[in-house]
């Protein structure tokens, strides 16, 4: 990955006087000069600065640490933010490169089944690219650009399986929570077991209540992105029972604890398969 000096310095909250300060006293990083006069810091540059920073918070000396070296710096890290598969895939979304990536899951999706294959390649994605986003790496922008793109590549990829005649189960986010990829994912697992199902993304709470009196619905799966408090996540499922007291509704998501998934009264034999996709969502989403 290549990065500017006020990339570093967002990343790691160092000032970029102080990285160029150390660079020409330390030499310690090895960017390169590109064609436009700007110079370019390595994946391998950030994580010697990572390395500084983290040896500097344990208590250790500027000095000691700089004497110690690039290399082993390198060679010693106390801590690696991400795999390098997972850098490989911050590259693709920074350089805006989806073709690759589609080319890439679409391998991984004929090696598998549908549902493995959003659980083991676009869920850690979406983890993948909420960590890089809260660490820096990728700017509020690519993420968005990214969730586009994967909300129109996952939407085209169900289109393989048939849809029940009949529509009886809702997937849905909490009302106000803009994040919708999680309960997406559940929609398009749902879709590829013939489950008849509609993804709806957020709506708003009337219109979400409204849906369900209207709609001929069994079940409802709604996402949680967003800290709830417990009291708001019992009123919403209050005010669905009072719409239709037989009907199974699920919670689940990124926020959200495994005992709320799913609802009082659904019996020990309500249905695995309306439990949300569990951390299928972060920040970014």
């Amino acid at each position: 990955m290549k990065f500017l000096i006020k990339d570093l310095s967002r990343m790691t909250s160092f000032s970029p006087a102080r990285i160029r300060k150390w660079q020409e006293r330390y030499r310690v990083f090895k960017p390169t000069q590109g064609g436009n006069g700007y110079w370019y810091f390595s994946n391998e540059d950030y994580l010697v600065l990572r390395s500084i920073q983290q040896r500097l918070a344990m208590g250790q000396k500027l000095a000691h640490i700089m004497s110690l070296g690039r290399d082993h710096l390198l060679s010693n890290l106390i801590h690696d933010e991400f795999t390098q598969g997972e850098w490989r895939v911050i590259q693709l979304i920074k350089d805006s490169n989806y073709s690759t990536l589609e080319k890439e899951m679409e391998q991984e999706r004929r090696e598998r089944s549908y549902v493995r294959w959003v659980r083991s390649t676009v869920q850690p994605m979406v983890v993948t690219v909420g960590r890089a986003w809260e660490t820096g790496f990728i700017s509020i922008s690519e993420a968005h650009a990214l969730i586009r793109w994967l909300h129109a590549y996952l939407l085209q990829s169900v289109k393989e399986f048939d849809s029940p005649a009949a529509i009886d189960w809702l997937v849905t986010t909490f009302p106000g929570d803009p994040h919708e990829l999680g309960s997406l994912m559940h929609y398009c697992m749902l879709r590829s077991r013939g489950k008849g199902v509609r993804f709806t993304g957020m709506l708003p709470r009337e219109e979400l209540l409204r849906e369900l009196r209207d709609g001929n619905y069994r079940a409802v799966s709604i996402s949680v992105v967003m800290p709830q408090e417990r009291e708001a996540i019992d009123a919403l499922r209050a005010d669905i029972r009072s719409i239709n007291a037989e009907l199974r509704i699920y919670f689940g998501g990124y926020a959200i604890s495994k005992k709320d998934q799913r609802a009082p009264g659904a019996g020990d034999n309500a249905n695995t398969e309306g439990r949300m996709a569990e951390g299928a969502s972060g920040s970014s989403t």
